[in-house]
């Protein structure tokens, strides 16, 4: 007993706050170097020679009486000397990269940012300072200039030293290739990928030059064709003329009505506008290039005694090509048959823009004016089959644009990487709370999307589209952008496969009611107290906002941050939880209402408390996707999809049975709607990077609070006690779920019982939640849909 006191006594003394924290001393320092830096720059910028005489008797007795010895430095005699110290007697101008590293230094001190980057940037920014001062130097002894204040000492003894050694043009090149180095380092430290980016622009030149030529030649091939049939008909004019002088006028009427018939045989809508088609061009755009990230970054975070470091990128596998290849044949092959095909419809097109994508190509067709928009839509099918593509895609008009969209699948798809996403500036420096992995759009951008914001996301894509792998992006996204403290997952995963990698980061990132027997929920039962527990948590929340006098979990954790709430009453951090469902059918087939129910009330209510759901199906039926979780879901995610009908359920409109698979995708958020292109993460990635955070010592899970009674689980009202219902009501579940309806007067056949006896046990079975409520004339809808899952029902609901 006296030792467990004294082993409290030591807690508290060793967690007592001491007066200035470690993280508070550096973030002074880095204030402090951040001041001096500037001050450097102050003093390098106002350096005037007049000042070397005052500043060559610097000294402290000079500090202290400085009498009436003024100078121009704005830094006051300090400057004078410090300036005169590092431009004519050391380095020259090229000293004024130094203060920009004082600055970084402090920067980074300051916001807790990891230092070891800054090493390796600073050595390459400290060694192209020198090399600029030889390059200086060398300038001024080539042309015979007095620069000291450009060369210093330094530039001017390297360059006469190199000359010697290197000769003037050797030494002036092996200058050049240094400084060149240096700058790709600095801002790539990826010499390969630097030199594919050049290759790719002077190839993007080339077939921009190439296609221009091409399109000049047709040209002056079209205006020779036009004025030989000029001269044809001038010349057919004066024979007709010197005919009718001869005095065959009606020789000359029966050719001319010959010709006429011969004309209205022979001439097609095609022959008609054969010279418009001739006048028009393709025009390619560009592909947005998004900037990468500083590689080598990773933040490190504490929480409470256990420090975490963000997984690096290096666990995830890189691209072997580096941006999308512009197919030029390609795409002038489907202009031409798009021109031909809609020729033959009597359809003028005056101009046509091409976007290429990682999977898609968007051509944007402007019709001729007087063209109904309608007459090119109701050609979609007949267009497909002239590309022989997969599937297109028309967007009828496209927004903001006078022009109709048609999306055709490209011969060549470019393959996104989860890692082509992670490494750009886009996602590395986004202020979003819980940034979730979209995709690249047609033009090449990345696409991302608070999922505070949305509030919740359901998605949905038949076998192999693509959803699994949608929702491990989503997942390894937030996963590199969200510290433990700050994001939670409850996953429930029914197939028992798709999510069972990420047991791995129980220990931080998973929150889990206390009954559960593992992290990752697979059992029905244990799902619908996971999804009672998420309610249960929050309602505690909405009460802790209530006491804060707060509105929203942000405004909460700021407030506690700053010390404005104190654990004693107990407030805590409260982290964002996600709610990961995949896969949703299998839960509403199995007890629809009972799901349904918690799945609502969390969407309607659990996003002030930072609470948000992202719910995965292969099958978007509407027995599944039902219309009170669909009106909570204004983000929904649709990968290809079995038929028309899936894609009006889940997206309010067709397009998606039109996709080609593998993470192609239509995003919809309120009534806009993206293609984007998904990046694939395969699961081996996965492993790696929730095997770095599993290697880390951790918390422990979050637990959820706990559920207290079978009742409590099953919803109250809809868990009807077995004792009070009817004698015949197993029999009668069986009887409706085979007939999938349940009617009254079906239950009177089968049963041989009256209409009150029959009504009774149809109000039992809506109160258990196998059938749905009273819909006037037609027959209740069954909620259960096999035997076997209404055994498996009855079996729980007796136990």
């Amino acid at each position: 007993m006296a030792s467990t006191i004294k082993k409290r006594s030591a807690r508290k003394k060793d967690s007592a706050p001491s007066f200035v924290s470690g993280e508070r001393k550096q973030e002074v320092l880095g204030v402090a170097i951040i001041g001096i830096g500037l001050l450097t720059l102050l003093a390098l910028v106002t350096y005037n020679a007049a000042d070397n005489p005052v500043a060559q008797r610097f000294s402290l007795d000079l500090l202290l009486r400085p009498g009436d010895r003024s100078v121009v430095n704005a830094l006051g005699l300090t400057g004078a000397w410090m300036s005169r110290l590092l431009i004519p007697s050391f380095i020259g101008y090229a000293v004024l990269l130094w203060p920009g590293l004082l600055v970084a230094w402090g920067y980074a001190l300051l916001r807790h940012r990891n230092v070891e980057a800054l090493k390796t940037t600073s050595l390459l920014v400290l060694g192209t300072s020198f090399v600029l001062s030889t390059l200086f130097g060398w300038i001024s002894t080539r042309m015979d200039m007095d620069i000291q204040s450009w060369t210093g000492l330094w530039g001017t003894g390297s360059a006469t030293w190199m000359q010697s050694v290197f000769g003037q043009s050797g030494s002036l090149l092996l200058l050049i290739l240094i400084i060149v180095l240096a700058v790709l380092l600095l801002v790539d430290r990826d010499i390969q990928r630097s030199m594919d980016r050049l290759e790719n622009v002077f190839r993007s030149v080339y077939g921009k030059a190439e296609t221009w030529w091409l399109q000049r030649s047709t040209r002056r091939e079209a205006r020779t064709e036009r004025r030989r049939q000029l001269l044809e008909e001038e010349r057919k004019a004066a024979a007709r003329e010197s005919r009718e002088r001869a005095g065959e006028r009606e020789k000359i009427r029966a050719e001319e009505a010959a010709a006429e018939r011969r004309k209205e045989v022979l001439t097609t809508p095609e022959n008609e506008l054969q010279d418009s088609e001739r006048d028009v061009e393709i025009h390619v755009h560009e592909q947005i290039v998004e900037e990468k990230a500083r590689r080598g970054k990773q933040n490190a975070f504490r929480t409470g005694k256990y420090a975490f470091i963000t997984p690096p990128v290096d666990l995830l596998n890189e691209a072997e090509t580096t941006g999308p290849r512009v197919d030029y044949d390609e795409l002038e092959d489907n202009k031409q048959i798009l021109l031909d095909k809609l020729a033959t419809y009597n359809i003028e097109i005056i101009s046509i823009d091409a976007i290429v994508g990682p999977t898609v190509t968007l051509y944007e067709l402007t019709p001729a004016p007087g063209v109904k928009i309608s007459r090119i839509t109701a050609l979609e099918n007949d267009l497909a089959m002239a590309l022989a593509a997969r599937g297109i895609r028309m967007i009828a008009p496209i927004p903001g644009k006078s022009a109709i969209g048609v999306e055709i699948p490209n011969r060549h798809r470019e393959l996104v990487l989860v890692r082509d996403v992670v490494e750009t500036r886009t996602f590395s420096e986004t202020t979003m709370e819980l940034p979730l992995i979209m995709g690249k759009s047609i033009e090449g951008e990345v696409v991302l999307q608070d999922l505070t914001k949305l509030p919740h996301m359901l998605i949905a894509g038949a076998t192999g589209s693509g959803k699994s792998v949608g929702v491990n992006t989503f997942i390894a996204g937030l996963l590199y952008s969200v510290p433990p403290s700050l994001l939670k997952f409850v996953m429930i995963d029914p197939k028992k496969i798709e999510l069972s990698v990420y047991s791995q980061i129980t220990s931080h990132y998973v929150a889990m009611p206390p009954e559960a027997d593992d992290a990752i929920i697979t059992d029905f039962h244990q799902a619908l107290g996971t999804l009672k527990s998420c309610e249960k948590e929050m309602e505690l929340r909405y009460d802790l906002l209530k006491e804060a006098g707060v509105r929203s979990i942000r405004e909460y954790n700021d407030r506690f941050q700053k010390g404005g709430l104190s654990e004693e009453d107990g407030h805590r951090l409260l982290p964002y939880i996600v709610v990961v469902v995949d896969e949703l059918a299998d839960l509403m087939m199995t007890a629809g209402k009972d799901i349904e129910a918690p799945i609502a009330r969390l969407a309607q209510m659990a996003r002030a408390v930072g609470i948000h759901l992202i719910l995965a199906t292969q099958r978007p039926s509407v027995d599944v996707i039902t219309g009170l979780i669909k009106a909570n879901f204004p983000a929904r995610v649709a990968y290809q999809v079995a038929s028309k009908v899936d894609s009006r359920t889940i997206l309010d409109q067709n397009g998606a049975e039109g996709l080609v698979g593998n993470g192609d995708l239509l995003y919809m958020l309120g009534s806009r709607v993206m293609r984007l292109q998904g990046p694939f993460v395969s699961l081996a990635e996965i492993d790696r990077v929730t095997g770095h955070i599993g290697d880390q010592e951790g918390p422990g899970p979050y637990i959820l609070p706990s559920i207290e009674t079978e009742a409590e689980v099953m919803g109250g009202a809809g868990s009807t006690a077995s004792q009070d219902r009817d004698e015949l009501f197993d029999e009668a579940a069986r009887i409706i779920v085979r007939a999938q309806q349940g009617s009254v007067s079906l239950l009177q056949r089968k049963l041989s019982v009256g209409y009150a006896r029959a009504a009774r046990i149809v109000d039992q079975l809506e109160d258990a939640g196998i059938v749905g409520p009273f819909e006037g004339s037609k027959a209740r809808s069954v909620y259960i849909d096999d035997q076997e899952a209404l055994e498996e029902f009855l079996r729980g609901s007796t136990s």
